[in-house]
């Protein structure tokens, strides 16, 4: 009986010429390998007092006036907006200037489609299409070409047509660990005393949430507990992770990549 060698791409190439010789009286074939597909980020590191607070969808400006009055009262404090296109196309109608404010403030833009289609019910080549889409609102919003680094779907559904969207355009998959809805008085008293370091918190721009983060803010401040963009969250975690030398100065681009790298 003859022996099959299933070989993906990858193996072929790195065979040389001899070894591929020594394989010449068994029988081979090539395979695809199946596509990559990065980890969905859920929460940073513990071992830094630090959290991340999210806001998805931001469609109403009034409320985005409001975080903003917010955090002028907390300049330390950084943010991350998970805006669909439409709210960044109608706010700056409404309001021009008023994303440009958040990104010149130090807060950080992330993915969450043009207008919140599920991404269960798009083809791959849709989802990327929609970020295509979304990420040219931004650019016009904010008037720079700005580094995009994390998508969060909309319903948290990280289909397989997201994940795949996630990978060609080189974007974080990213969800949350904790969530800060409710009536602000219960999630104050009873949800942010137990926010663990690392947490990613799941927030939306509307009334309830708007009076979460102001009565929480000061709570986290008592705590000696920094919120910081997804992007400072994602280096502790790298950090964290990679125990290196160095890591504690590191810039970089691409968060593929480790900071020894």
């Amino acid at each position: 009986m003859a022996l099959v060698l299933k070989l993906s791409r990858r193996d072929f190439l790195k065979l040389g010429g001899i070894s591929l010789l020594g394989l010449a009286w068994r029988s081979f074939e090539l395979v695809e390998e199946p596509p990559h597909q990065q980890a969905v980020l859920y929460q940073g590191s513990s071992r830094y007092t630090r959290v991340a607070l999210t806001y998805d969808d931001c469609y109403l400006v009034t409320m985005l006036h409001k975080l903003e009055q917010t955090l002028e009262l907390h300049p330390n404090a950084r943010i991350t907006l998970f805006p669909v296109g439409e709210a960044l196309l109608n706010n700056q109608v409404k309001d021009p200037g008023v994303w440009k404010r958040f990104y010149d403030q130090g807060h950080e833009f992330g993915y969450h489609s043009f207008d919140h289609t599920n991404p269960e019910v798009l083809s791959a080549e849709d989802v990327i299409a929609d970020f295509d889409r979304w990420i040219d609102a931004l650019r016009q919003v904010l008037e720079i070409d700005p580094v995009v680094r994390f998508a969060r779907p909309p319903f948290g559904n990280t289909s397989p047509s997201f994940l795949t969207m996630c990978d060609a355009r080189g974007v974080v998959p990213t969800m949350w660990s904790t969530g800060w809805g409710g009536p602000t008085e219960s999630v104050v008293t009873s949800i942010v005393p137990k926010i663990r370091h690392g947490d990613i918190v799941l927030l939306h721009t509307r009334p309830e949430d708007m009076e979460t983060t102001a009565e929480s803010l000061p709570e986290l401040e008592i705590r000696a507990i920094q919120p910081v963009t997804l992007t400072q969250l994602y280096l502790d975690l790298i950090k964290d992770r990679h125990q290196s030398i160095g890591c504690e100065n590191v810039t970089f681009g691409s968060l593929t990549r480790t900071c020894v790298d």
